[in-house]
């Protein structure tokens, strides 16, 4: 079964525990860096649950002083452009709400795929990746939303939302923040 098709607690529990493989040595030369197909079966995903029950508590995040963000590194400012470029493309239908359940999936899958290549190959430093784990999940989250009701305000404005606070909290120069216009 592939991540797209997963609960959101299966996906959060598949996400908690790719923190230990994040920010570890990079992967080989010539690994595969396109977005993987995660597959998750029998007792990986009890397992998978399991280990987001014991890492439920995660306490306050890491902060920056004023005016500073973080380290990005090549793998999550391609996913994040990835992300952003798709929400910006659906924007528009779902302010007119004419945002079909077609393109909501889309969107969710591009989601899903981007966090899936984000993981892969993540290389960043332990702080900025549980600032970045925190909103991945509010991603998965809404790729959740996208799929019950393209109209959610849980949907596309939580997207619009992370966006935004990674453009504010993450050092990727020439991603614009969106806007509701």
């Amino acid at each position: 079964m592939k991540l797209r098709s997963l609960s959101i607690g299966i996906a959060a529990a598949v996400l908690a525990i790719s923190v230990a493989a994040c920010g570890s040595d990079p992967a080989p030369a010539g690994q595969q860096t396109e977005s993987p197909a995660t597959e998750i079966q029998g007792p990986v995903a009890a397992e998978a649950h399991d280990a987001h029950d014991a890492h439920d508590d995660h306490g306050p995040l890491p902060v920056l002083a004023d005016g500073q963000r973080w380290a990005t590194d090549e793998p999550l400012r391609k996913a994040m452009s990835g992300i952003r470029d798709d929400v910006a493309k659906n924007l528009p239908a779902y302010h007119d709400s004419r945002l079909q359940a077609a393109d909501a999936e889309a969107l969710a899958v591009s989601v899903e795929d981007n966090v899936n290549y984000m993981i892969a190959n993540c290389q960043l430093e332990p702080e900025p990746d549980a600032v970045l784990h925190a909103m991945i999940a509010q991603m998965m989250g809404a790729a959740t939303a996208l799929r019950k009701d393209p109209a959610s305000a849980e949907g596309v404005p939580r997207l619009v939302s992370v966006v935004n606070d990674y453009e504010a909290t993450f050092d990727h120069e020439d991603l614009k923040p969106l806007t509701h216009d």
